[in-house]
């Protein structure tokens, strides 16, 4: 299988992010750094580290995986990527959570 990345969510994503005040080579990272989150939580388990809102950062084991979800489904039907969010299965609290693209510090 051919592994592309989602260019215009990504440049949607980085202009997004440059509105809001961030440098474009910042924001560029960031967004592919996102895309690659995005397939790693969809194909199985991804180890990631965030910024929290209160600052503090959040080592985080999550999956976006079907087959853990169906168990698992809540929400009111708003995606979290239009609040330009990412939402994840916290495997460790088995709970979902979400992050603001622009606190994603790395992936490990």
């Amino acid at each position: 299988m051919k592994i592309t990345i989602n260019n215009i969510a990504l440049l949607n994503r980085a202009t997004n992010m440059v509105l809001k005040g961030y440098d474009l080579p910042q924001s560029l990272q960031i967004s592919a750094m996102i895309e690659a989150l995005q397939f790693k939580l969809m194909n199985g388990t991804a180890h990631f580290i965030y910024r929290k809102t209160n600052g503090e950062l959040r080592e985080a084991f999550g999956t976006l995986l079907p087959k853990v979800l169906t168990n698992n489904m809540n929400g009111f039907g708003v995606l979290r990527r239009y609040y330009n969010c990412q939402a994840y299965f916290d495997i460790e609290q088995q709970e979902w959570r979400s992050f603001r693209y622009e606190n994603l510090i790395t992936i490990l």
